[in-house]
């Protein structure tokens, strides 16, 4: 891999604290371009990003913790993936065995009134048929 392979990181700019990033966010924050994380991806067998039903990627906070050591490890001790994964190979089957947990319930929302939701409703209703319209 050669230095366009990686674009200007992001890390000095505030990361969103979210669950699930996608790929072009994980880009900007890692610095490490799409078709790379893809490639480790693919023939590393090192990052298993989620898959939405779409099959689009979905990477949590630890791959990214893991994107950054793999760019370290690529572009500071200038490893090849094999060497990449045997180094990190605790840190990988860890990785794996916690990623599968499950996530914690989102936070309760309080009860909505009743005259508040049928409002709701109805902006749903007119949202829809907005949606129909311009489909």
């Amino acid at each position: 891999m050669t230095a366009d392979c990686y674009t200007r990181s992001a890390v000095d700019e505030e990361i969103p604290h979210k669950q699930f990033y996608t790929i072009g966010e994980v880009s900007r924050i890692t610095g490490v371009r799409p078709h790379v994380l893809r490639y480790w991806e693919s023939r590393g067998k090192i990052l298993r990003p989620t898959r939405r039903k779409s099959r689009h990627r979905l990477y949590r906070p630890a791959d990214i913790q893991l994107i950054f050591e793999l760019k370290r490890l690529r572009e500071e001790e200038k490893m090849t993936l094999p060497a990449m994964q045997r180094q990190l190979k605790d840190q990988v089957s860890h990785y794996h065995r916690t990623r599968n947990l499950p996530t914690p319930p989102p936070p309760s929302f309080p009860a909505v009134s009743h005259p508040v939701l049928a409002l709701l409703q109805e902006i749903r209703r007119e949202l829809l048929a907005l949606k129909d319209i311009l489909e």
